[in-house]
């Protein structure tokens, strides 16, 4: 289980034909976020990078959830796939900036 903003969320690794990972389309998901439940599933038939890269998408989602960011829908995966896509970058980039800083 993880906390975001006070609130558990259950974090599950699924088989990919798994039922929570099928989409209103009926197409299967790599992993989903489902808000009413607080349940985080990411397909286990996936490589570890693409796992971490998931379920980095699928926690943007949960802290959006949490945090009362209300964003249409191709906007919250937008920046669900930019974090999860660049957010190791961002960070090292702003943790070696920072490092860098001279305070006074």
């Amino acid at each position: 289980m993880i906390i975001i903003n006070g609130e558990g969320w259950r974090v599950r690794l699924v088989p990919p034909s798994h039922p929570l990972l099928l989409t209103p389309r009926n197409s299967l998901a790599l992993g989903c976020c489902d808000n009413l439940t607080k349940t985080i599933c990411v397909s286990n038939a996936l490589s570890m990078e693409m796992i971490k890269k998931v379920l980095c998408h699928e926690i943007v989602h949960a802290a959006m959830y949490s945090y009362d960011v209300d964003l249409s829908y191709r906007e919250e995966e937008l920046v669900a796939d930019l974090i999860a896509i660049y957010g190791d970058e961002i960070l090292h980039l702003t943790n070696l900036t920072y490092d860098n800083f001279k305070f006074i």
